[in-house]
């Protein structure tokens, strides 16, 4: 069972349908050994080998199943983390209001149990959203705090995303100028940062926008 989960992983993050298969073949060996915790752990990681195949259907309800499995335990960050993950995907299909309601439901976990890593990604996440609905000044006080958990924990591969959705932000308040500007900064480092290569799209699309507010319409196409 555990062979296949590591099989899983890897094949899910290189995009290969293999991912899906070993990833079931694990489940199936959790359940025959009676290891509930990796049984929803796993199940857990189906919906996100999922949601990376854009199968956003499949994924929740893998994570249903897995934050049934963990609750049945007494796992609540296990639970919690779901409920991120779910979030993820309702903030990708446009459901702002219902992805924000999940996130602040895990936030007070996080926060009492001091647990940085996912407090920071919590925040991240539910800056997003509030952009997504317009609340910029919520978004970039949420990012920015996301920032300084996820710097504190040494998480620096997951800074650039961060620092892209900031760029969105300035856009958003009417900032070109310094949303060009950190654009072009984290661009700079495309080549030496895997997290900054992770965002290279997102970031072509903020240059575009800035552009497009400078006047620039050539160089905003």
């Amino acid at each position: 069972a555990d062979a296949y989960f590591a099989m899983g992983i890897a094949y899910g993050e290189l995009g290969k349908e293999e991912g899906l298969t070993f990833m079931k073949r694990s489940l199936e060996a959790y359940q025959r050994a009676g290891n509930i915790a990796r049984e929803a752990d796993t199940l857990s990681t189906l919906g996100s080998v999922c949601h990376w195949a854009g199968r956003w259907d499949d994924a929740l309800s893998y994570y249903d199943q897995a934050r049934e499995e963990a609750l049945k335990i007494g796992d609540t960050v296990g639970a919690a983390l779901v409920r991120i993950n779910t979030a993820e995907i309702l903030t990708d299909r446009g459901e702002w209001a219902e992805a924000e309601v999940l996130l602040m439901e895990t936030l007070p976990l996080w926060k009492a149990s001091q647990y940085r890593f996912y407090l920071g990604v919590c925040l991240w996440n539910l800056g997003h959203v509030l952009l997504r609905r317009g609340r910029v000044d919520d978004a970039l006080r949420h990012l920015e705090e996301a920032k300084s958990h996820l710097v504190g924990v040494g998480a620096d591969e997951m800074i650039p995303a961060i620092d892209a959705r900031i760029a969105e932000c300035r856009i958003a308040s009417g900032n070109a100028d310094a949303a060009l500007e950190l654009a072009r900064s984290l661009l700079d480092r495309a080549t030496e940062s895997d997290g900054v290569a992770k965002v290279i799209p997102l970031l072509e699309r903020v240059q575009g926008h800035a552009l497009l507010l400078q006047g620039d319409l050539w160089g905003a196409r």
